[in-house]
């Protein structure tokens, strides 16, 4: 009897090559509540930048979980860069 070919998870990341060829996790579609990571991610700035723009208050809104974890979600950090978007002069 053949052995059934394993079932893809809600846990398993399929990964995509990048403009510069890295492989990168592709982040499951419609998340949303995303981690610190995730946004510095997709902003492509380091986790100091974007902890230094909370301290000065111009970070997107973060939910803190009662864990002490952050959570930023999708319509917030959709929202923030929006607001952040400069019409062409």
């Amino acid at each position: 009897m053949a052995t059934p070919a394993p079932r893809a998870t809600s846990t398993q990341v399929k990964t995509t090559r990048s403009d510069h060829g890295r492989r990168e996790p592709l982040r499951p579609v419609g998340r949303r509540h995303l981690t610190i990571a995730d946004v510095c991610d997709e902003l492509a700035v380091a986790r100091s930048t974007f902890y230094d723009w909370r301290a000065k208050g111009t970070a997107p809104r973060c939910i803190k979980l009662p864990n002490g974890e952050l959570r930023v979600r999708r319509t917030d950090l959709d929202a923030w860069i929006e607001s952040r978007t400069e019409s062409a002069a």
